[in-house]
């Protein structure tokens, strides 16, 4: 009951005061006649929530759930720099708000005060856009401007702690998130470009953990003998290799090191398209590059007694929920879709979006995050399109609200139970049993 009521509040707080705030500072406000500072973020972020395509009657639809009789023709009046800038404020402050599972995913998670995923993805913005959110470059306007979502999710207990808006030129290895302090205890899990030794021992010095993939290309340093990963392992007997090492020179890392050797399949699959990836840009892959295809390797502070390979390497594979959690925000709310006839409805409709994607995780963290869910948050996602409006009409009363959110967690099980798998385990089941994994694992 307690996730429910912070979720209610959370969501009174949101379209209530939030969305006021955002109002008064973007002037989108200017005399009311129908439209007010809340049901103008009820009518778009839950229309769009429900329907990412969402046109003029669909708002108007929903702002009838909210209680406001209003023509298709003043929607469309509604889009404006202004708008632009109300939905970019409210997101801005949604996204800072906390909303939690009370309790763990899974027993392993509960050894960690949290279990930072970080990732990032780019959205492509229209080309008057550049001068903010500078793209990749390259060939077509779709390039020219781009933001990235420099996200952070706690894999323990669903909670979104960081959505920072960068260009998206932007290294990820550049961005500031690299800095932020971590809390004692906590385990953070990132992929290459997130790699740096002395970012790394800043973590550790911290008394925080972190587990990473590591570049081929590394020197290494054991029992005072110093050579590359890929050399070091190709002179090594084990299938499997779990020691200390010191990795890099410029800035040294004390880690502990766990590589497996992968089937035999695999790594000449891997090595096709090294060289077809190598092929389309002119080059040849190295001999250390096409050498590493026959193991994966990551690095990690944790001891052997805190973490043992089965662990890490299934704690590493869970990376993958951040990836899942951009798919379904593009798949159910579809933030990457630019369909206005004007950069100013095509930025207005996407701040919205951004919003609807912070609700739809809350409720998937409401309806699906806790120990033992069989739930799949992908169906989840997609089921809450069918219940925005009763939602709306709920949200002027917190005990009304309750219910039904209470309603909506009944609801989903049911109905949205993860399709079993017949021989490999998934992710869930194996952060709860992590025997489960196969050394073939890739």
């Amino acid at each position: 009951m307690k996730t429910i009521d912070r979720l209610a509040t959370l969501l009174q707080t949101s379209f209530g005061e939030l969305a006021e705030q955002s109002a008064a500072e973007s002037k989108v406000i200017k005399r009311r006649r129908k439209f007010d500072a809340s049901t103008l973020a009820k009518s778009f972020i839950l229309a769009m929530l429900a329907k990412p395509t969402a046109n003029e009657e669909d708002i108007a639809s929903m702002a009838a759930s909210v209680g406001l009789t209003i023509s298709p023709q003043a929607v469309e009046q509604r889009y404006s720099d202004q708008l632009v800038a109300f939905f970019r404020s409210l997101f801005a402050k949604m996204s800072m708000q906390v909303m939690h599972s009370e309790s763990k995913l899974a027993p392993l998670l509960e050894r960690f005060t949290s279990v930072k995923l970080i990732d990032s993805s780019v959205i492509s913005l229209p080309p008057s856009l550049a001068a903010e959110f500078a793209g990749c470059g390259g060939v077509g306007e779709h390039n020219t401007a781009a933001v990235k979502l420099q996200t952070e999710l706690d894999l323990a207990n669903g909670e979104l702690q960081c959505i920072q808006l960068e260009p998206g030129k932007s290294p990820d290895q550049a961005t500031n998130r690299q800095v932020v302090p971590l809390q004692k205890g906590s385990l953070r899990i990132a992929d290459l470009g997130y790699f740096s030794s002395a970012v790394l021992s800043c973590y550790a010095a911290w008394g925080a953990f972190f587990l990473t993939r590591l570049l081929y290309n590394v020197k290494i340093k054991v029992d005072d003998h110093s050579e590359g990963l890929v050399a070091w392992l190709s002179r090594q007997n084990d299938s499997l290799i779990d020691c200390d090492v010191t990795v890099g020179q410029g800035t040294p890392l004390d880690c502990r090191l766990i590589a497996w050797r992968i089937p035999k399949a695999i790594a000449a699959k891997r090595r096709r398209e090294v060289r077809k990836r190598a092929k389309k840009k002119g080059r040849t892959p190295s001999q250390d590059r096409l050498a590493a295809c026959d193991w994966n390797f990551l690095a990690t502070n944790l001891a052997v007694e805190q973490l043992s390979v089965q662990e890490a390497i299934v704690l590493y594979r869970s990376r993958w929920q951040i990836e899942l959690l951009f798919k379904r925000w593009k798949t159910y709310c579809q933030i990457d879709l630019m369909d206005g006839r004007t950069d100013t409805i095509s930025m207005a409709r996407f701040w919205v979006r951004l919003c609807g994607a912070l609700l739809q995780q809350w409720l998937v963290i409401l309806a699906g995050w806790f120990e033992n869910s069989s739930l799949s948050f992908a169906k989840i996602a997609k089921r809450l399109a069918n219940w925005m409006d009763e939602l709306a009409s709920c949200l002027v009363s917190h005990s009304r609200l309750c219910e039904y959110l209470a309603k909506i967690r009944n609801r989903v099980l049911p109905i949205c139970k993860r399709t079993k798998r017949r021989k490999k385990p998934g992710t869930a089941e194996l952060l709860r049993d992590p025997n489960l994994l196969e050394y073939s694992l890739t």
